[in-house]
């Protein structure tokens, strides 16, 4: 690959959207880390523009721990990149497989937090803070990267390549989850997700696929904090609020909450693989200044007190303050002990609490499900380890997570696991029967919730788990209700998108089929819309306008026009005669010429009987060139679009001419059976007059009856004052010696003669 002024020495990673390689910038002698757009989609502009919006948006962030832009440039093949620095000391993930002490996880937390805040005073918000985005540079500083799912806060985070929320579904906040707008406190909650993930060994929450895990975010509560880092859950608690409000509003306030953490920890090991292997203290105490630097971006006089100036207080003892955080210590403690059933499954034998601290554990009625009575008879069953009613129990424990909206997950703390054990030891037990049945009504139920929000990914994550549940179960009205909700919105997401097609809106059909099919990738009629759409305003696209209330002419685009797909119909132009043309023609135009005689003409052959039978589908004959420029002229009042009737070039250019077999209707065996005649076909294409259109096959370019069937009028004028228009093409009585354009009376009709409109393309 050759990139101005970089020799590529490797690859080194490679996502969606870019490949990043180790270069050498040539002119500096230096190595970089050169990230490139994946060619496939460089071809679209906004992957493009989307891809530029990332490397300004790092180039405009100076700051110590942000990834420095170097240069950003598009090669003479149009291959987008940018240069960076390139980081070599790891990343944050890795870090945490190994195993990290508490005083490494306030240094790093207190960097990253501080790049985000300098970021989002600049109107950013990152959206995707996770372990692997945070890496290290050769003197070990955290240098936070990956900006290319970032947004300006004054953009929509909903405007993505899909419509889809984006971020990594681990670290999203429940808003960000819901494909909601977000703000600064989304990435302080992503913070708070990685914080808990480097004290437990695991995010707060997991499941089988990326909807169960932003559906806990919006609706599970995060499992508290193992004892040993209690100190820690204040500001887990701050970060991971379901509600932005009760979050930190700012990372001042995260950093604040750090500096608090710092005085009282002592570096001991991560709990990455603490089960396995156990902790490995460190003796040696850190002082939180010498892991907490002053934020950057911060105004003066904003920090507030750390936690040694309470102790320090005059007159105060310096035991004090350690003795009373001690025995709040000890209390909290306490609290957490007779917390067992908050993430314990029924099923693992551990004591529970006594009937007269029930309603302190949160086993009392209200919000739970369970009356009184019964929370203090599971905390009874509990205590006996399950000797005395295991099916009591869960039963009990699956009714109070349904109330607690643990329908499903997270794992080993749901009420659907719970049914399975009880249908494992009873299969009989109709509560268990009734409780999943109304684990699948709530999904659907939820699905219902959402269905008018603008993202339908949680919509449809809700109908489809409604949907599993009612296939394993066999509960039939969930199963129906799921079915009659695709339809419906598949037939919603079909009308959006021919809405959009219809107004020639290329980028809002292909993002609305694009959608449609991320949730629904078999759908053969989403795969179609999005083929149509893709070809908006280009040749092969087919469309019909609104005109009058009812749809037009078929339109298809070849070259720079967009032609009708076959000559004007009788059904389509005896609709415009009854709204307007009898008006403004008076009556039927007399002598209508049979087969371009001049001797065969008739007062009494009209467009509506030219002389042999013809039904809606046929092409309309017997007008004259002033009713079909009349026929466009109200096509074009009608849809606010400029039509009128094509030139004889515009007409040979799409291959418009004379049939020379019976590939076409033309004059043939068929012909002279009924009117005789010379210089016929010698084979039947099984049509004496006219043929309804599109009976034949098409041409290369898609039109249809372009060599037979019905001369077509064209605009250009032949003598004075127009009274002559060229005619082109051949028709059902035209024989291969008539040659494809010819003059004829403006002023008449003739029984071989149409026409078809053209369009221009906006």
């Amino acid at each position: 690959m050759d990139f101005p002024g970089y020799s590529v020495i490797c690859e080194i990673g490679r996502g969606g959207m870019a490949t990043v390689y180790r270069a050498r910038q040539v002119m500096l002698d230096r190595e970089v880390a050169l990230k490139v757009l994946n060619p496939a989609l460089a071809a679209e502009p906004v992957n493009a523009q989307r891809f530029l919006q990332e490397a300004r948006m790092l180039a405009s962030l100076e700051h110590p721990h942000v990834v420095p832009v170097y240069e950003v440039g598009v090669t003479p093949e149009g291959s987008h990149y940018f240069s960076m620095q390139l980081l070599e000391n790891g990343d944050f993930a890795a870090r945490l497989e190994r195993g990290i002490d508490q005083a490494e996880l306030v240094r790093v937390l207190a960097a990253v937090a501080d790049a985000l805040g300098y970021a989002h005073a600049r109107g950013y918000v990152h959206r995707d803070v996770t372990p692997a985005n945070i890496l290290f540079d050769a003197e070990d500083n955290p240098r936070l990267t990956d900006f290319g799912i970032a947004r300006a806060m004054s953009v929509s985070s909903r405007i993505t390549a899909s419509g889809l929320s984006v971020g990594t579904s681990h670290y999203m906040s429940p808003e960000q989850a819901r494909g909601a707008e977000v703000d600064p406190r989304s990435d302080i909650y992503s913070l708070g997700v990685v914080c808990y993930e480097a004290l437990t060994g695991k995010p707060p929450f997991e499941g089988s696929d990326a909807f169960a895990v932003a559906y806990a975010h919006v609706h599970e509560q995060v499992p508290p904090l193992p004892a040993r880092y209690l100190v820690w859950q204040p500001l887990v608690d701050h970060c991971l609020a379901k509600n932005p409000d009760e979050r930190f509003q700012d990372c001042t306030q995260f950093i604040d909450m750090l500096r608090r953490i710092a005085p009282s920890l002592r570096a001991t090991s991560g709990a990455r693989r603490a089960q396995a292997s156990g902790e490995h203290p460190v003796p040696a105490d850190f002082s939180d200044d010498a892991v907490i630097a002053e934020p950057s971006w911060r105004q003066p006089g904003l920090l507030q007190a750390d936690a040694h100036a309470e102790a320090s207080a005059p007159g105060r003892p310096r035991w004090v303050g350690p003795f009373v955080a001690l025995v709040g210590l000890v209390g909290i403690l306490a609290l957490f002990a007779w917390r067992p059933w908050s993430t314990v499954a029924p099923e693992t034998a551990m004591p529970g609490p006594e009937p007269a601290l029930v309603q302190e554990a949160g086993l009392d009625a209200g919000d739970d499900g369970l009356s009184a009575e019964e929370a203090a008879e599971l905390a009874v069953l509990a205590s006996s380890q399950g000797v005395e009613d295991p099916i009591r129990a869960l039963l009990l424990q699956a009714r109070r997570d349904f109330a607690a909206r643990r329908y499903t997950s997270p794992p080993g703390n749901n009420a659907l696991q719970r049914y399975r054990q009880v249908q494992a030891q009873e299969p009989g037990n109709r509560e268990a029967r009734a409780g999943i049945e109304r684990i699948a009504q709530r999904y659907l139920a939820l699905a219902d919730e959402q269905a008018g929000d603008e993202d339908p990914s949680l919509w449809l994550g809700y109908l489809q788990r409604a949907g599993e549940l009612a296939v394993e179960f066999g509960v039939e009205d969930v199963a129906t209700g799921v079915a009659e909700r695709r339809e419906a919105w598949l037939d919603r997401t079909l009308k959006e998108g021919e809405v959009a097609i219809a107004a020639w809106d290329r980028e809002r059909a292909v993002l609305v089929f694009e959608r449609g099919l991320a949730l629904a990738p078999d759908s053969s009629a989403l795969q179609q819309g999005l083929a149509r759409a893709r070809r908006i305003g280009r040749d092969g696209f087919a469309f019909r306008d609104t005109v009058d209330g009812r749809a037009g002419p078929e339109m298809l685009v070849v070259g720079s026009l967009a032609y009708g797909r076959s000559p004007v119909t009788l059904g389509e132009f005896r609709h415009y005669w009854e709204r307007v043309g009898q008006g403004r023609f008076g009556s039927l135009p007399a002598n209508c010429r049979d087969r371009e005689s001049l001797f065969r003409g008739s007062r009494k052959r009209t467009f509506l009987d030219p002389g042999f039978t013809q039904d809606d589908s046929h092409p309309v004959v017997c007008v004259t060139a002033a009713m079909a420029d009349d026929y466009a002229r109200w096509l074009s009042q009608m849809s606010a679009r400029a039509y009128r009737v094509p030139s004889s070039a515009e007409l040979a250019a799409v291959g418009v001419g004379s049939a020379d077999d019976c590939t076409a209707n033309g004059r043939d065996a068929a012909y002279r059976a009924i009117h005789g005649g010379r210089d016929a076909l010698g084979c039947d294409d099984g049509h004496a007059e006219t043929s309804p259109v599109m009976a034949f096959a098409p041409a290369a370019n898609g039109l249809r009856d372009t060599r037979g069937n019905v001369r077509e009028w064209t605009s250009d004028c032949v003598g004075g004052a127009c009274r002559e228009r060229l005619v082109s093409g051949g028709s059902w009585a035209s024989s291969v010696s008539d040659g494809t354009t010819r003059a004829f009376p403006a002023d008449t009709g003739f029984n071989t003669i149409g026409f078809r409109v053209v369009r221009e393309i906006p």
